[in-house]
């Protein structure tokens, strides 16, 4: 019989949150109003650990007024984590607006197909399954995800008739991006496509993850045994919920790791062939760090894969088979760096390029050699 495994009032959570903002119910008191619990002008560590301690209980911090201190309250008050109550002179700090559109979609994109069995710690990896790299797509460069959520109001499902390889606390596997160990692939092939959360960063990159740590509610605990086996992720407590969140997201405007609009939310490998589907909410920070916004039931499946690619027929690099374009995925004659102009950075990397008979980029007149005549070319567009 298939196992199902909810897991309930799962919560990772980061040691540093963006600055980010409010949005059910706003109170007319300022952000510092509510969380700057000690009144020492900083919404720090010291305060995590109050809005903590009051977690599941009708506490001071329930924002929303719905009676219990729940992961809504959290989402509230991790925005202003690190935050100056007074940013300038006689100015507090204030609740961020809210935008939309900049959450555009979650794409599905197929990662891999295993056409053979691969050992791994948590036992084999049938052949014929298939593993799969789950995306949010973002309007803007300088916009980022902060966390991925589920409740009872809003749950957090993805499912499949097979299933997830790899999925939780025992030896061999993974609950987040934090957990994969790379070290083991050599000797271990199934390693490398567990199933795990994460929040853009992908296996190789180098700059500091979220540390995860786990969240109780009052009434259960966290159901752990047998993940791996589970045909059910599900986040829908009615008293905590839970969420995934991001370590520096945005600082500075975007993600950290680029600016395509594209941010990674997870790897999930599913077994032989099996269909994967799901529900997630998503809370981003948009307009150069100004703003969020949130996103709720947003849906996918395998049976509508993406395919990301540049979708510009008169671009060098165009795929006729791209479904979704990524920020900047296009490249056009001339236009090295990819920022839309031709400049004098531009013009140096064509000279790099002279006498090459297989640079695109460079053969501006499309002779089938980088010559005299591009440069020519390229200084009457620069």
């Amino acid at each position: 019989m298939e196992k199902k495994i909810s897991v309930l009032r799962l919560f990772f959570i980061s040691s540093f949150i963006c600055s980010i903002g409010f949005s059910w119910g706003q109170s007319p008191t300022t952000p510092c109003e509510w969380f700057d619990h000690n009144g020492d002008g900083f919404i720090g560590a010291n305060t995590w650990l109050f809005v903590l301690g009051q977690y599941g209980t009708a506490g001071e911090m329930d924002v929303d007024s719905s009676g219990v201190v729940d992961i809504r309250d959290v989402l509230q008050f991790l925005p202003y984590y690190g935050e100056q109550c007074s940013i300038l002179p006689d100015s507090e700090l204030q609740w961020a607006d809210t935008t939309s559109g900049h959450i555009v979609d979650v794409l599905l994109v197929e990662h891999a197909v295993h056409d053979s069995m691969l050992f791994g710690f948590s036992g084999q990896l049938p052949a014929e399954s298939v593993t799969y790299w789950l995306y949010a797509q973002l309007s803007e460069s300088t916009d980022g995800i902060l966390a991925m959520y589920g409740d009872d109001e809003a749950p957090l499902t993805l499912e499949t008739d097979g299933a997830f390889y790899g999925f939780g606390t025992e030896t061999g596997e993974a609950l987040t991006i934090d957990n994969y160990q790379p070290l083991f692939n050599s000797f271990a092939p199934a390693n490398e496509f567990l199933t795990w959360f994460t929040l853009d960063e992908e296996p190789g990159d180098d700059w500091n993850a979220p540390s995860a740590g786990f969240i109780l509610g009052t009434t259960s605990t966290v159901a752990t045994d047998g993940m791996s086996e589970a045909g059910l992720i599900q986040i829908s407590d009615s008293i905590g919920g839970g969420s995934y969140f991001q370590a520096n997201c945005c600082e500075g405007g975007g993600s950290p790791i680029g600016s395509d609009g594209l941010i990674l939310l997870g790897q999930f490998t599913v077994t032989e062939t099996s269909n994967f589907s799901g529900t997630i909410n998503l809370l981003a920070e948009t307009a150069n760090g100004t703003s969020i916004e949130f996103a709720q039931g947003i849906s996918f499946s395998s049976d509508n894969l993406a395919v990301l690619g540049c979708m510009d027929d008169e671009a060098v690099n165009y795929d006729a088979m791209a479904t979704h374009e990524p920020l900047g995925a296009c490249s056009y004659t001339g236009d090295f760096d990819g920022d839309g102009e031709f400049t004098v950075e531009d013009f140096l990397q064509l000279l790099s390029t002279f006498g090459c008979t297989e640079c695109p980029m460079g053969d501006l007149n499309e002779d089938g050699v980088v010559s005299v005549q591009d440069i020519l070319l390229f200084l009457t567009w620069i």
